[in-house]
């Protein structure tokens, strides 16, 4: 299941992106921002027709140190939780 999300990112000088904080929905409904502390591993994916790029990072949330999945859609630009 992939659920969009809001993500901050930033590109180099020769075009490649990094996510650096994302924003998810808490047990209340209201939006945290966690901050990306490393990026694992990225790989470029084709998927229907479509280029992407999946991120496996590390976040921080509390005390628990979560592995998430984004997916960045380069040809839309919107970003995708994976589970």
């Amino acid at each position: 299941m992939n659920v969009p999300v809001d993500v901050i990112a930033t590109f180099n000088t020769v075009g490649k992106i990094k996510p650096n904080y994302i924003r998810l929905e808490d047990c209340q409904h209201g939006l945290q921002t966690y901050k990306i502390a490393q990026i694992e591993q990225v790989k470029e994916e084709r998927y229907a027709g479509m280029n992407m790029l999946l991120f496996c990072c590390s976040v921080p949330m509390g005390e628990v140190i979560q592995t998430i999945k984004l997916r960045y859609h380069i040809d839309t630009h919107k970003w995708m939780l994976v589970h």
